[in-house]
């Protein structure tokens, strides 16, 4: 009866939805307008086996099934526009969440020889490492999940913190039983990533993907900056470490819920307006925090909740067709790395109208889109080191730098990733686009090993 029932209500949102966004075309909707809020395609049948409910109840309690506690958290945000977000705080759901920092549950994590540090007896991670075996075990069977973005026009996130210490416990017991142990296990996790930075739906999820893909990509490389590599770590890395794919990069499905969601409450608001729904941000801001984002990057794409006036309803649907116009181009804009976000002023101007309601604003998608570059970088930088270890008696390191072809380029600049013989680093010039000579507040670095340095050669 319970599967019926939430089938139903599955059925019911769904069609909601697409009725709504379909009966507006006789309001003088655009085509970009109708094609950016069609609903999602859905391709799991059975919700409880998708993975992102996993994500959502990852810190439930340990006597319940966590998949079914996200369901629920899902279930409560709805695909109705004023709910407020996943509601992690009710009995049960949060009572395995990190009690301490991330960073201190595994603090070997940062060694400068990470593979000998997480073997050792007395690793400090070793003590705790007990009490988090129950997130453990979830996350690796997360791993073994098929996994949809479900998030797809609902207000909330999943929470990061737990995932994170997770990740580096499942690596981390990998890597202290053998080493081709934790290298396999940091090669599914990071494949998994990727999955999920190609095929997000929402936002903060596709953050969230970058985020835990720099994790494990920086883990590798402090292991490839040590003196001693093993031929068979090099020979995988160069193989694990490929840059971002045009699909990795895509912000269309993001932009579209985006879009949509922000309509739809905008819509409810409207009909509703003595309703004040206030969204929690707490999981967005740990995102943000995570991926070294402002602590408010979140709620700079966020449009104002306007209260409908005497004017609105006669030039809102100009208004939304003139923002469907503009998601659009940043849409296929964000896929092209090297050119610069549209403004919206400057499809506003081709409009028939002058902007004057305050809903009209200038969201900041910049960041989200520079910090999935900034991901490249690491992936190029680290796959690097890699290469660079491959013996040669004549080439200097910037000639093979320009010589390694365009794939492992600075996605900042188009150009040849830069070399520090001073500081003995391989840098990206980073989202400033200058040349900082490797400062690792402006620029994305990496250490090279005296071990990379030709035969013969110091440059």
């Amino acid at each position: 009866m319970r599967n019926l029932i939430i089938s139903a209500c599955i059925i019911g949102l769904f069609l909601e939805l697409s009725g709504l966004m379909w009966s507006l075309k006789k309001d003088g909707t655009s085509d970009t307008f109708v094609v950016l809020t069609e609903p999602a395609p859905r391709m799991i049948e059975h919700p409880l086996e998708n993975g992102y409910f996993l994500l959502l109840g990852m810190a439930a309690d340990r006597t319940q099934n966590p998949i079914q506690t996200g369901y629920d958290i899902w279930l409560e945000s709805s695909t109705r526009p004023n709910s407020t977000g996943f509601d992690f705080n009710k009995s049960g759901r949060s009572e395995l969440r990190l009690p301490v920092a991330v960073d201190q549950v595994v603090p070997e994590w940062y060694a400068s020889n990470p593979l000998e540090a997480l073997q050792k007896q007395d690793a400090l991670y070793r003590v705790s490492a007990d009490r988090y075996r129950p997130l453990v075990a979830r996350y690796e069977q997360w791993l073994q999940m098929i996994f949809e973005d479900w998030g797809y026009v609902h207000q909330g996130a999943p929470r990061i913190e737990e995932l994170l210490g997770a990740h580096r416990l499942y690596v981390a017991e990998g890597v202290s039983q053998e080493t081709a142990t934790g290298l396999a296990r940091l090669s599914q996790d990071l494949a998994k990533w990727r999955t999920v930075l190609r095929d997000a739906r929402t936002l903060p999820l596709k953050i969230m993907a970058a985020v835990m893909i720099d994790d494990n990509v920086q883990l590798v490389s402090r292991i490839l900056s040590h003196e001693s590599v093993d031929r068979k770590i090099l020979a995988q890395s160069i193989e694990l470490l490929q840059p971002l794919t045009a699909a990795e990069y895509s912000l269309q499905w993001p932009v579209r819920n985006h879009f949509t969601l922000t309509y739809l409450r905008q819509r409810a608001i409207e009909l509703s307006p003595l309703q004040e729904p206030q969204t929690d941000w707490t999981p967005y801001e740990a995102i943000a925090h995570s991926a070294h984002l402002p602590s408010h990057a979140f709620q700079k794409v966020e449009h104002p909740q306007n209260r409908p006036s005497l004017t609105a309803s006669s030039q809102s649907q100009h208004t939304w067709n003139t923002y469907a116009t503009y998601y659009d181009a940043l849409i296929k804009t964000a896929d092209s790395v090297h050119s610069p976000l549209p403004k919206l002023h400057d499809i506003a101007k081709n409009s028939s109208r002058t902007f004057t309601n305050p809903l009209e604003f200038e969201p900041e998608w910049t960041p989200f889109s520079q910090r999935l570059v900034e991901t490249d970088a690491r992936l190029r930088l680290a796959s690097l080191q890699a290469l660079m270890r491959k013996p040669t008696a004549t080439a200097t390191i910037p000639t093979r730098l320009a010589e390694v072809g365009a794939k492992y380029y600075d996605p900042f600049s188009g150009l040849p990733m830069l070399w520090s013989p001073t500081q003995r680093k391989l840098y990206s010039v980073g989202k400033d686009h200058l040349d900082d000579g490797g400062d690792l507040t402006f620029d994305i670095s990496v250490p090279l090993s005296s071990a990379m340095t030709p035969l013969g050669h110091s440059l």
